[in-house]
């Protein structure tokens, strides 16, 4: 089993120097515009500081001797040859990987100090973001903020703003049902579909910080559906075609020799998660029929709680990271080339090739928003190319 390896952190040596506005919390400015930055730049340090290189900032470790993730995959299916050159198979495809990266959050605050209410605890909001006098001002150049939270008091490493850790604690599966039928070339013409009907699953999250696994969740990648063809076919027309094989050779020049060409492929869309979103209404009713789903209100919206001060904060996370159910709208695209080669001379020929892409000129969206505050909500702001066409001019000798 190898060694996974990864880039160097390089801290010390590569540094960022934040701007500190306020040492008490807006009572005095220190900084605008015109000198953001009073304290000057801090000095890159390289290794001279040790220990105490990323005080008071973020930092990041990984195991020294990490192993590769491995994937285990598996498969059964049953092929069969039709008359006319067409066959059809059908196959289980499956798979199980380990040891994936997991950022893990060493320094939280603990769960008890958590709100387990269904709705906005104050009371626990502000006794988590309470400032008081930071016991580490001044011990270092890197501490320059002269006040500290309550949470951040209260993680095991408050001398870090956060602690992160990649463990090898991730891991996904994999299920499909894998179809596909194929006309072999004769004839003049080729034939390929396939149809992919899947499920997958990951853990390569935390659903709270203080969590002891990674939650189990649909992937991000997951796709319920995915169906392709393509296929190729000579225009039974010029030299060694079917019809006019003697033709003049200026017409053979215009008409003759042609292949068209063609792929097309639906995909399911991705599905969708809301962050800690709170409902007013039924969950159950967020998916929207499908003649009252448009790109202004792609999903039920009156089921959110979109006022902005009832927001959770502070609460264990309960909501699922994404629903299966509630999916961004789906990938539909047709593309479509001709191509025809011209003989010039014994050992040179000019190929000719027309290509369009979304030939139907298909309106294809991408995912809405999912921020409940966002003015946006719900809705669908940006869509997938529109057609396009692609012209090319060859010579191969």
């Amino acid at each position: 089993m190898g060694i996974l390896r990864t880039n160097s952190i390089l801290s010390g040596f590569s540094r960022s120097t934040p701007i500190v506005a306020t040492n008490d919390s807006g009572l005095t400015w220190i900084a605008d515009l015109a000198n953001p930055l009073p304290g000057g730049l801090l000095p890159v340090l390289g290794a001279s500081d040790g220990l105490k290189t990323t005080l008071g900032q973020a930092t990041n470790s990984f195991a020294l001797n990490r192993k590769m993730p491995p994937t285990h995959r598996f498969s059964f299916g049953f092929q069969r040859e039709l008359p006319g050159g067409i066959m059809v198979e059908s196959s289980y495809v499956g798979s199980r990987s380990y040891r994936l990266p997991v950022s893990r959050a060493m320094s939280y605050t603990p769960r008890q100090y958590y709100s387990t209410l269904p709705y906005r605890d104050t009371a626990t909001i502000n006794y988590l973001t309470a400032n008081f006098t930071s016991p580490f001002f001044g011990l270092h150049p890197n501490f320059t903020s002269r006040n500290i939270t309550r949470a951040q008091l209260l993680t095991q490493y408050p001398h870090f703003s956060g602690v992160t850790f990649e463990d090898s604690a991730g891991y996904a599966w994999y299920h499909s049902m894998q179809n596909r039928l194929e006309k072999r070339f004769s004839q003049g013409w080729t034939l390929q579909m396939a149809w992919t009907w899947s499920k997958a699953m990951t853990a390569n999250s935390y659903w709270n910080s203080f969590d002891a696994l990674p939650y189990e969740s649909i992937s991000d990648l997951d796709r319920l559906h995915r169906v392709t063809g393509s296929g190729i076919y000579e225009l039974p027309f010029g030299k060694g075609r079917k019809f006019g094989s003697s033709m003049p050779r200026a017409l053979e020049l215009l008409a003759g020799g042609w292949q068209i060409s063609g792929v097309w492929q639906f995909q399911s869309g991705a599905p969708l998660g809301f962050g800690q979103a709170l409902f007013i209404g039924d969950s159950s009713k967020i998916v929207l029929p499908p003649d009252q789903r448009n790109t202004d209100r792609w999903f039920n919206t009156d089921v959110f709680n979109r006022n902005s001060a009832q927001q959770l904060a502070w609460n264990a996370r309960t909501a699922p990271l994404r629903y299966s159910n509630v999916r961004a709208d789906s990938q539909r695209r047709l593309d479509l080339s001709a191509n025809k080669t011209f003989r010039v001379t014994e050992g040179i020929r000019v190929v000719f090739r027309a290509d369009t892409f979304n030939a139907r000129n298909e309106v294809v969206l991408r995912a809405p928003n999912t921020s409940p505050v966002n003015s946006a909500f719900g809705r669908v702001t940006a869509q997938e190319p529109p057609r396009s066409w692609q012209f090319s001019l060859s010579v191969k000798y």
